[in-house]
């Protein structure tokens, strides 16, 4: 665009410096045929006039065709300085852009940055929360497993003052018997004597292994440690006061042996 503005203004140029020596010509004919008038107008005024009138024709068109040239010249002038002017624009537009864009990505890669510290941040949170809740887990495990040996210590230890009571009350009168049994029964239908847990490692009928999800049970008739299979049923027992009590787990042994 800028090499073909340079080359119109220099043809510009050119043309309109063609176009005065051609008026600077004119003049100089102009004030030849004066001259020419003025010695010789008689005898050669017929051939003067068409010399003057082919002339005069001969310089009006190379000055129209100079003229049209200028007019396209300074057309085309403008319209380079008109497509400069839009280049200049689109140029100055795409900068603006091209900035814009710039601080967008800048934008964008700080936002990025951020993201992956949330994540990193979020990864060692929920790293943590999952500790707490294995911990919080564990936690809850033991606490239920205190209880049921509580539980199970509490049972215990009133069934051992109810034994213990049952056994004087026997001591003291040997006759009682429970109803409809024998002194065999009255054994086998009181509660015997506990195994420790610390010497139960199996089930005494199944012989299965106890766990977590396999806990002990004692029978509350024979005292020996069961599985829950194993001592799923209920049976009534004589209390220390030679009476059938609630109904309480016994093994399937004394179970069987009562019916």
């Amino acid at each position: 665009m800028l090499q073909e503005r340079i080359e119109c203004e220099a043809s510009l140029k050119h043309k309109t410096e063609l176009l005065t020596k051609l008026e600077t010509q004119k003049e100089d004919m102009a004030s030849t045929i004066a001259n020419l008038e003025k010695t010789s107008w008689n005898s050669d005024k017929s051939n003067l006039g068409e010399i003057l009138k082919t002339t005069s024709e001969t310089l009006s068109t190379q000055v129209n065709a100079s003229e049209e040239r200028a007019n396209r010249a300074e057309q085309r002038a403008i319209q380079a300085e008109t497509a400069t002017m839009i280049e200049r624009e689109w140029r100055v537009s795409l900068q603006q852009k091209e900035v814009k864009l710039k601080e967008q990505i800048a934008n964008l890669q700080t936002y990025v940055e951020d993201f992956k510290s949330e994540v990193q941040k979020n990864g060692k949170l929920k790293a943590e929360l999952d500790r707490l809740h294995h911990h919080w887990s564990e936690a809850q495990r033991t606490l239920e497993e205190l209880g049921i040996q509580l539980s199970e210590s509490k049972l215990k230890v009133s069934e051992l003052q109810e034994k213990e009571k049952r056994q004087k009350q026997l001591l003291q009168n040997p006759t009682i018997l429970p109803l409809g049994g024998n002194a065999m029964n009255s054994i086998v239908g009181a509660a015997g004597i506990w195994a420790p847990d610390s010497i139960a490692t199996h089930c005494t009928a199944c012989k299965k292994e106890f766990n977590l999800t396999r806990r002990r049970h004692h029978c509350r008739s024979c005292g020996e440690i069961f599985c829950n299979s194993c001592s799923d049923h209920s049976l009534a027992l004589v209390n220390e006061n030679g009476q059938l009590g609630k109904p309480v787990r016994v093994c399937l042994v004394c179970f069987a042996s009562q019916k």
